[in-house]
């Protein structure tokens, strides 16, 4: 087979997973497999090799040492032109998680090729060790990543520093989006599966060439070399004719000189073991440190920097020492050197316990902790006692053929098989350029960096409505992300009843997780409709009828109390009443008045923060530092208070009319199985949160459009005349105002949801144009509910077109105020009753009169259009 192998570090460049690409190269090709390998411009590579493709870098852009390649047009060009002149490529292998990785899963998406992942790095620890900023560099990464690599699904609470919660943001996010995944170590996948990595993971050990191990063991470095070689009375440990050691103990140090392979702690211990030396290969930025630390440490005599050398010069060094020294802790998932020393029988001493896997026991000492003392004083031990080397050889040499490459390439050749008979993929992800996506038509008025958010902030109504005119599907930009808008309600129908594809909403569930961790909104897949199913008994007809009756008296109270002859704000009316009878049907336990207050103190708030960090690109929010501590602070306290009532209906056993009460009693019919504390916690803040946002919102707007137009004011008043008269508003009176009910429907559609939101899980299919895995898919009620082919004058606000003999007119499928499918809104009959009694409630005690000089304004930090204010002047309407 031919296979491509990916990588941001030429293979003539040292490092570990230099080496592990050179010696699975070499190893495929033994076995009479083609391998081309695609990777960034070094000055190291003075040979040319017809096996590598070097691509283009950066101009004048280096990361810790190492030129930076994007995947860019020209780049992607680049690829193309070499599998078409190269033959077939059968398997896409990438070995890094950056620019030249990520081209390589583009092509392989592009060309339907198989894409095989390695992860060598500790990408979390390497940004968190290395870089002065942690936090703003992992932050970068994170982003720059996730404008070419989908991440989606999300990732479970982990506890480590938010910094490496962006770095393993990238890693994952890499894994999910390859079809197979290969990790060197078992200690090192844990981790992947800890951070949401579902996936079948391989894990494979990295290899040692065969060739270099045998050229090393034949060819050991003279013990008469020239400047830089240990000094003449440095050689190996021996003993005495009493048992007593001859000679000091020679550690070897092999790797880049970064500050996450701790050298300075290595040469400090070595400062505090006399009778040890220690000879440095490598190079890198902690060099000059070193040197100052060996000045002034009085340690030039016992401490030999040699520089960079090649694989096979440290491998000859190996077989001439005692031990090799590796303090790194906490960063390698393997740690090529580890498998070196095993190679050549060099016993082992290490800090980090993770790394004992792939060390043979016996073969080496970890450390008690990572502690220059614990270091110092093992390597003090085994000077003093260099019996137990011994041993550790003997141990080593039974071993030292498991790291051979040969023994390894046959596995993974067997991954490249699997891959290839087993696709994960039923369809390759389109890449964004490619031909398909290419007909998509984009919308005008895009900006550099901005995308289309400056023209969405100023008028994102008009914005959506003209989008019609362009096509069914229609390529918007929030900021450099693309998303795709569907403007025919055929096509929103393929998302709300899945037959594009899989959706997930794992990006709006981390906007929110604070408060909402896991409610029916962001659940996707089956764990969506089972905890559907489940909450479901807490909105059936005969709750709602029982919740009606709070709502009414609720409605009738505020309607008698509401202010005469002075202004005042019907918005801000409807959120109050809102929230009032949200809150009093969640819970009527006597108990429950702290939650309540918790409710109505913080509910508006946090509402209006999950919408502007879903508005808000990722690494935007991750920068409102006040507001999100703030954030996480207030959602901590809600969910504590309405878990404690929670808690306490559980433990009082006692039935109450409310929602709290049936989501706590509720058994499923089928499973057996009862929501949790945290999961009913969860629903409850659901429901407020939608009811508070959406239902006010389109109460509101029902006011103001029967405030502006007078003869659908008349109507209602003489409908409230012969139905409530001079009574107060009752339950029953939902059903009996059947105008009151075209004009709510006509509101609906007026002032539908302007925006919702989908991510693609995997590739998906809508109207025959196939989006890529990861695409955000967004559609608008509103959009459709103002097209001029489903419904005529849609500018016009009439409820008559809902009258028997024009609503048939009306087409189905473009109907969607609550939307559709599994996801349509299970609270829509409470919200329809809420309105109708409020508005029932308003009108048959007051009149008002608007402020003329006011102009109403949408405005859209909701997903439902929200009036600015509605001052009106109000009277009693007797």
């Amino acid at each position: 087979m031919h296979v491509a192998l990916f990588s941001d570090f030429h293979p003539a460049t040292i490092g570990g997973i230099q080496s592990s690409i050179r010696a699975q190269r070499r190893g495929l090709e033994q076995l009479g497999h083609q391998v081309t390998v695609f990777t960034a411009p070094t000055p190291e590579s003075t040979e040319s090799d017809a096996g590598v493709v070097v691509l283009s870098a950066v101009a004048g852009l280096r990361v810790n040492g190492f030129a930076v390649v994007g995947p860019t047009r020209a780049n992607n060009r680049s690829i193309d032109a070499e599998f078409a002149a190269r033959g077939p490529i059968d398997v896409v292998h990438l070995h890094t998680t950056y620019g030249v990785a990520i081209a390589g899963l583009h092509a392989g998406r592009r060309h339907g090729i198989p894409v095989v992942q390695t992860i060598h790095s500790r990408d979390d620890a390497f940004i968190e060790h290395t870089s002065p900023v942690p936090y703003v560099s992992a932050l970068l990464l994170r982003t720059v990543h996730g404008r070419f690599v989908p991440h989606r699904g999300g990732m479970p609470r982990v506890a480590e520093s938010r910094a490496a919660r962006h770095a393993w943001h990238t890693m994952v996010g890499q894994a999910r989006a390859a079809d197979r995944v290969i990790v060197p170590s078992e200690h090192f996948a844990g981790l992947l599966r800890a951070h949401g990595v579902d996936l079948p993971i391989t894990v494979l050990s990295n290899g040692v060439d065969d060739e270099l191990i045998e050229q090393a063991r034949r060819f050991p470095p003279a013990e008469d070399a020239a400047p830089g070689d240990p000094p003449d009375n440095a050689h190996a440990v021996g003993t005495g004719s009493l048992g007593q050691p001859s000679g000091p103990l020679r550690a070897l140090w092999c790797a880049r000189l970064s500050p996450e392979k701790r050298l300075l702690e290595a040469i400090e211990a070595i400062r505090l073991a006399p009778r040890c030396t220690l000879d440095v290969y490598g190079t890198g930025e902690l060099l000059e440190r070193a040197e100052t630390l060996i000045e002034s440490g009085g340690l030039r005599d016992r401490v030999r920097l040699h520089g960079g050398v090649s694989q096979a010069e440290c491998l000859a060094a190996m077989a001439d020492h005692d031990v090799l020294l590796f303090p790194s802790s906490g960063f390698d998932t393997q740690g090529m050197a580890l498998l070196e020393a095993v190679a050549m029988g060099l016993p082992v001493v290490y800090c980090d316990p993770d790394l004992a896997e792939s060390v043979p026991e016996g073969g080496g000492i970890c450390t008690p902790d990572p502690s220059v003392a614990a270091i110092s004083a093992t390597l003090r031990d085994l000077a003093d006692d260099p019996a137990k080397l011994m041993l550790m050889r003997k141990t080593l040499a039974a071993r030292e053929n498991s790291v051979r490459q040969s023994l390894l390439t046959g596995s993974l050749v067997e991954v490249y098989q699997d891959v290839l008979h087993n696709p994960s993929r039923t369809n390759p992800t389109i890449e964004s350029n490619s031909p398909v996506l290419q007909t998509i038509p984009t919308a005008p008025h895009r900006l550099p960096l901005f995308g289309h958010s400056v023209v969405v902030l100023r008028d994102a109504l008009g914005f959506v409505k003209s989008l019609t005119a362009l096509g069914p599907i229609v390529r918007v930009y929030l900021g450099p992300r693309p998303a795709y808008v569907l403007t025919t309600p055929e096509l929103v129908r393929e998302v709300g009843f899945g037959t594009a594809g899989k959706f997930h909403r794992e990006e709006l569930r981390e906007t929110m997780q604070e408060v909402i961790r896991g409610a029916s909104n962001v659940l996707s897949g089956e764990p969506h409709a089972v905890r559907r199913r489940m909450i479901a008994p807490a909105l059936r007809q005969r709750r709602i009828n029982e919740y009606a009756v709070t709502a009414s008296d609720l409605a009738n109270t505020w309607a008698e109390r509401l202010p005469v002859g002075r202004t005042v704000d019907l918005v801000e009316e409807a959120h109050e009443l809102v929230l009032d009878i949200i809150s009093s049907t969640l819970f009527t336990a006597d108990f429950t008045t702290a939650a309540k207050q918790e409710v109505r103190q913080n509910v508006p708030w946090l509402l209006e923060q999950v919408i502007v960090r879903a508005a808000l690109p990722e690494p935007l929010r991750r920068l409102r530092f006040v507001a999100n501590r703030r954030f996480s602070a207030k959602a901590a306290r809600l969910r504590a208070e309405i878990g404690a009532v929670v808690a306490e209906y559980r433990r009082t056993d006692q039935e109450f009319p409310d929602v709290a009460s049936a989501l706590v009693h509720h058994v499923d019919p089928d499973t057996g199985a009862r929501l949790t504390d945290a999961e009913i916690v969860d629903e409850l803040l659901l429901m407020l949160a939608a009811g508070v946002g959406s239902t006010a919102s389109i109460l509101a707007w029902v006011w103001h459009e029967v405030l502006t137009h007078p003869d659908v004011e008349a109507e209602l008043r003489r409908e409230l005349a012969d139905f409530v008269g001079d009574g107060t508003v009752r339950p029953d009176h939902v059903a009996s105002l059947p105008y009151l009910r075209l004009v709510l429907l006509e509101t609906l559609r007026y002032w539908a949801p302007w925006v919702s939101t989908h991510t693609a899980d995997g590739p998906v299919t809508l109207g025959g144009t196939t989006l890529p895995d990861g695409a955000m898919i967004v559609y608008s009620p509103y959009l459709i509910h103002h097209n001029e082919h489903f419904y005529p004058s849609p500018e016009t606000f009439d409820p008559d077109r809902w009258f028997p003999g024009r609503v048939e007119e009306i087409d189905k499928k473009a109907i969607l105020p609550f939307g559709i499918g599994p996801r349509h809104c299970p609270g829509n009959t409470f919200a329809l009753m809420t309105i109708t009694l409020a508005t029932a409630a308003l009108f048959a005690n007051r009149r008002a009169t608007p402020d003329p000089a006011h102009r109403v304004q949408p405005k859209t930090r909701d997903f439902v259009p929200t009036p600015n204010r509605l001052p009106v002047v109000l009277r009693l309407a007797k």
